[in-house]
């Protein structure tokens, strides 16, 4: 079995508060927190990128979007029958 040993006194300090509030071992509140964390990063990324860089992409996209212009007008794509032509 390893052993994670908290030689940061702000960690320790930290992780100790935790328990104490939780009433939880310092154990549990180490891997609780750890978990919570662990969670929350890996839904703010998709495939490698986070929702930031997404953003930003989004953002530089978005400046050369003429004013006023839709996605919707797609009409020639499809014949009357509703198919792709």
């Amino acid at each position: 079995m390893r052993s994670l040993n908290l030689k940061d006194p702000r960690a320790y300090a930290l992780a100790s508060k935790l328990s104490q509030l939780t009433g939880e071992s310092l154990s549990t509140a180490v891997i609780l927190a750890l978990e919570q964390r662990l969670a929350t990063e890996c839904r703010s990324r998709i495939d490698g990128i986070t929702i930031e860089k997404m953003l930003v992409l989004s953002e530089r996209f978005a400046a050369g979007v003429k004013p006023g212009s839709t996605s919707a007008g797609h009409a020639d794509l499809f014949g009357k029958d509703g198919l792709p032509t």
